[in-house]
């Protein structure tokens, strides 16, 4: 064997067990909840932008995140927990991905079958049975479907289908071979979803599902992958933010790999305290002249901050796909509708490699600030689709 081969292979094997190592030590240390409080920055600089204070390693808020570029055949994978996030955080770089001519592939790891209050509220019953939490998983990748078709044409979307609020579990307790999860809700141990998860026999374990990312990743090749932000206080989005660096370091240590740069990497904030502005109210028409900022005490972990503008036209397509999503529309309305700003923000990974893929793994431990998050609004409000979109919140941390 050629003593390159021999240098990529030691150097596969040195980063899975860097990896391996961050990842326990991360894990260790991380809340279970979605809210765990985080010691406070000991030091403070002050905002460009506004001259307040400003923890050190924050983000300041406002409009120095600078704008995304997409260039002409760009091959776009969103990777999300759940059904409605890939529209949420990246709605609007879909569309202007297909505008330049590219291509747009989604990757959703769960069919959102593990929304217990919705099923509650859409039964009448408070202990529903797992084939109802099935069919409403169905009807939550049939809403990922019809969103998608509003965005644009030509958007693969796929699901893995595991376990909906069961993510981080695999991080924790099923990461191995032979030790599958149980859904709570679907009582499965693999994808109960036979005509749709792209592997129905494929068990619930980390192992697997890391596997699995990787093989979607090096098929789609992308060129921008967009991903939940590690820091995100929703366990099922950090471990897919885990699950995420995992596959992309895997591909990247490949010594086949294709040459080429590596893809540029955008994470997407959906859960944070208080955040996205508006989530707790009706917005109104004028909302979406408003820009969208990343929250002032988000740690920015040497990501760097961007965002992409919207034109009235995207802001409508992605209203429109949205409000496909009638199972959330039904409970969390004014949520949803908070993200229909000017502008979608992101964190970008400054240098894709290896070493950088893993020191953002060790942020898996979130720094969450000690305010609570919003609360759950229990009734539905008015249709999205109507001029006055309204938005939403979700009970409980699965959705």
């Amino acid at each position: 064997m050629p003593e390159a081969v021999h240098r990529r292979k030691r150097r596969r094997q040195e980063f899975s067990a860097l990896l391996a190592v961050v990842l326990l030590a991360a894990l260790r240390a991380a809340p279970t909840g979605r809210a765990g409080a985080a010691p406070a920055p000991a030091s403070a600089s002050v905002s460009a932008t506004s001259g307040a204070p400003t923890p050190a390693g924050l983000h300041p808020a406002g409009a120095t995140a600078e704008e995304i570029r997409i260039g002409p055949g760009e091959r776009l994978l969103v990777i999300a927990p759940h059904p409605d996030d890939e529209t949420l955080g990246a709605g609007g770089l879909a569309q202007r991905v297909l505008e330049r001519g590219g291509k747009v592939r989604i990757l959703l790891l769960t069919a959102g079958d593990g929304y217990v209050d919705a099923v509650r509220q859409e039964t009448g019953q408070s202990r529903p049975r797992a084939e109802e939490f099935i069919a409403y998983g169905e009807r939550r990748l049939g809403e990922a479907r019809a969103a998608a078709r509003e965005l644009g044409r030509g958007i693969s979307v796929e699901t893995v289908g595991f376990p909906d609020g069961g993510l981080d579990q695999l991080l924790r307790k099923h990461m191995r071979r032979g030790e599958p999860e149980r859904s709570a809700t679907t009582g499965a141990s693999d994808p109960p979803y036979d005509d749709e998860a792209l592997d129905p026999d494929l068990p619930y374990d980390g192992v697997d599902l890391r596997h699995a990312m990787a093989r979607t990743i090096r098929e789609a090749r992308p060129t921008i992958v967009a991903m939940p932000d590690p820091a995100d206080v929703h366990p099922d989005h950090r471990a897919t933010a885990a699950f995420s660096l995992l596959a992309l370091g895997d591909v990247l240590a490949e010594p086949d790999r294709r040459p080429g740069p590596p893809p540029r990497v955008f994470t997407c904030l959906v859960h944070w305290p208080g955040w996205p502005p508006g989530w707790d109210r009706t917005p109104s028409p004028q909302d979406a002249d408003l820009p969208l900022d990343r929250p002032a005490d988000l740690p920015s972990r040497g990501l760097v901050a961007r965002r992409l503008t919207l034109g009235a036209k995207q802001i409508a397509h992605k209203r429109s796909a949205l409000a496909q999503y009638a199972t959330q529309v039904d409970v969390m309305p004014e949520f949803l509708g908070a993200f229909l700003r000017r502008d979608e923000v992101f964190g970008e990974i400054p240098v894709v490699d290896e070493p950088s893929l893993a020191r953002l793994l060790a942020t898996v431990r979130p720094a969450v600030p000690t305010a609570p998050a919003p609360a759950a609004l229990p009734t539905a409000s008015a249709p999205l689709a109507t001029a006055t979109p309204p938005g939403r919140r979700e009970p409980t941390p699965a959705r």
